[in-house]
């Protein structure tokens, strides 16, 4: 091959390597893929690995094994079928994302792990953009309706707590709650924010929560959403294990 393909978001693909290289060996699934840099290293450091992507143009590395997947629609994989399942920046390319969680869910075994990726549409920076422009996307425009492949644009991105409810709705449980940086906005505003996002949340626990049934799940899910990987991380990152 004269030229690579290019390497998207190489940082994050660390970011998940540091989540992934100290557990046991498996099977795992990369989806999307893209040209499969992922799968590749992850089977060069002994993970049984596929690559899932709808490009069939980036299918281009001979070692790698890959599959034509549409994430929006149900995964051609037998339930138990993985250990692993490593998804970087796809989540919010994806029309129907319950279902694709749910399918997740589904073709990983007893005790597997998902480990997701998606731009943080709920940092306090984001959240100011999105008042003064009614747009999450960075930098704010209209989404073309010319492209060929509009599956590649931003058409869903996803804001934490309905990622957190569609994970929980799947069947996931949260072991692990990160991000990539932390954007420097988000960090100016957190010290004014933060006590006014702790009073109103507190105040919805003590009505609709506190002393109820399985109170202790609802108050961890509150303390996510007002973390500061949340409210102030450029990306959301994930492991999210199957019980």
């Amino acid at each position: 091959m004269d030229e690579l393909p290019v390497k998207h978001n190489p940082y994050l693909h660390d970011l998940i390597w540091d989540l992934l290289k100290d557990l046991p060996r498996g099977a795992l699934l990369d989806i999307p893929s893209g040209p499969g840099y992922f799968a590749r290293h992850a089977a060069q450091n002994g993970f049984d690995s596929v690559a899932a992507e709808i490009d069939q143009s980036l299918h281009v590395f001979s070692e790698v094994d890959y599959r034509k997947v549409d994430m929006s629609e149900a995964l051609p994989f037998d339930d138990g079928s993985f250990d692993y399942i490593v998804s970087i920046e796809g989540i919010e390319h994806v029309e129907n994302q319950s279902l694709f969680l749910r399918e997740c869910f589904r073709v990983l075994k007893d005790g597997g792990r998902l480990l997701l990726t998606t731009p943080n549409t709920s940092s306090l920076e984001n959240r100011f953009t999105f008042f003064l422009t009614g747009i999450h996307e960075t930098p704010t425009k209209p989404i073309r309706d010319d492209l060929p492949d509009a599956f590649m644009e931003h058409t869903n991105l996803i804001p934490f707590y309905r990622l957190e409810t569609y994970l929980r709705f799947a069947g996931f449980k949260i072991d692990t709650l990160t991000t990539y940086r932390y954007r420097k906005g988000s960090r100016f505003m957190y010290p004014l924010i933060y006590p006014f996002a702790w009073l109103r949340l507190h105040n919805t626990f003590g009505r609709y929560f506190k002393d109820k049934p399985e109170s202790d799940k609802y108050r961890e899910i509150i303390r996510m959403y007002l973390s500061k990987e949340v409210l102030c991380g450029s990306h959301v990152a994930v492991v999210a294990r199957k019980p």
